[in-house]
């Protein structure tokens, strides 16, 4: 498969004071094709939401190489890159929106310049239906349950119809069945649609959907494929495997 998005070498630090420079990313590389799902584990202050700003166009690395489709993103024009983020990569983020708007009109205003009144309704209408939020379109952010905000800061990611999702920390207020639910559904998004999505969260059951699980510490990266248990072959009777013994069967 060919990369949706590619980083190649990324490093990126933040001045701190006249003469110190904080390292944020070192040397990160990585690629995500359409339809896959990877996912970047860290701690708070590890460079979650740093690696998706650099992966969205939004922030400039100090080194390295940032390709969508193909094309560097820091040898297109200001114009393109911020097209290109409106229209076909879409950050997700759990945070309360800029307008205190029911939720609907919040979801759908991004699109009233392009699509006109009616289709942008629709198109928010139907992206809310998708994630299980349709029941919360008249509500606004305040009245939402925790849940229910992650669910409509999904439907704000999908309701472009981008190629690229990038999701940022969205979990970290869910419990597990919760962000397990998550995890599931942007699986499915992304076999649906062909997205490319990167997560990022500090919660290991955000990754339940990942193709692919990655380790973000100290700015290095440390990516491996995992690989999907095969199904064990029935024979009738459960086995339960004790280090060092045989295998014995359960008693009914």
């Amino acid at each position: 498969m060919s990369a949706l998005l590619s980083l190649r070498r990324i490093s990126l630090s933040f001045p701190r004071g006249r003469r110190h420079l904080v390292p944020v990313l070192s040397d990160v590389s990585l690629q995500i094709a359409r339809g896959e799902v990877l996912a970047v584990l860290a701690q708070r202050a590890q460079g979650k939401t740093s690696l998706l700003r650099v992966a969205a166009g939004m922030q400039r690395p100090n080194r390295g190489e940032v390709l969508f489709d193909g094309e560097s993103l820091w040898h297109m024009s200001d114009r393109r890159r911020a097209r290109l983020l409106r229209e076909r990569i879409a950050l997700v983020e759990a945070g309360a929106p800029a307008l205190d708007v029911p939720v609907l009109t919040g979801v759908a205003l991004p699109l009233l310049a392009t699509h006109g009144r009616r289709a942008a309704y629709g198109r928010a209408q139907d992206a809310l239906a998708q994630v299980g939020a349709g029941d919360c379109a008249e509500q606004r952010w305040s009245e939402l349950a925790d849940w229910e905000r992650a669910l409509v800061a999904l439907a704000h990611g999908v309701v472009r119809e981008p190629e690229l999702l990038l999701v940022d920390d969205l979990t970290v207020t869910l419990g597990l069945g919760e962000s397990d639910e998550i995890a599931r559904m942007l699986e499915q998004l992304a076999a649906e649609r062909g997205l490319g999505v990167l997560i990022c969260a500090n919660d290991a059951g955000a990754v339940a959907g990942a193709q692919r699980v990655a380790s973000l510490r100290g700015g290095e990266l440390l990516l491996a494929p995992r690989e999907r248990p095969e199904p064990a072959p029935t024979t009738g009777a459960t086995v339960l495997d004790f280090p060092g013994e045989r295998p014995q069967q359960a008693s009914s």
